[in-house]
């Protein structure tokens, strides 16, 4: 079971409240520290994301979100093992139908996923 102070916890809890900002600064806090290559992809992919969508939802850039969405996406590609074991497979997959919506020009802020919803919450490193 993760700890509440946990920064990926708690940036999977901002993130899903819709707090991309904050959940992108908590996310970093992990990302500054981390030594594993991949757990720093992982990490610097879901700040991407986050960022993404304050860039859309708060500062209404449509071409920045959809530059970061990508980039992201990139960065969660570098490390399929780490997102299967963090059980976030599906949330990568709703990822991608956001960043095809987005580019289509019919996003639905609905779309975007929910951590908590695509993975085991035991199952966090902590």
């Amino acid at each position: 079971m993760t700890h509440p102070n946990d920064p990926f916890a708690r940036g999977a809890g901002l993130f899903d409240r819709g707090e991309f900002f904050e959940a992108h600064e908590s996310w970093e806090d992990r990302w500054r520290v981390a030594t594993d290559p991949t757990e720093r992809a992982f990490l610097q992919g879901l700040i991407q994301v986050a960022a993404a969508f304050h860039k859309l939802l708060v500062m209404n850039s449509e071409e920045a979100a959809s530059r970061l969405l990508a980039k992201g996406l990139a960065k969660l590609e570098m490390c399929p093992a780490h997102v299967e074991e963090m059980h976030l497979a599906s949330f990568r997959e709703l990822l991608r139908g956001c960043a095809r919506d987005l580019a289509a020009g019919h996003f639905v802020r609905g779309a975007i996923p929910t951590i908590a919803a695509c993975h085991e919450p035991e199952r966090l490193p902590g």
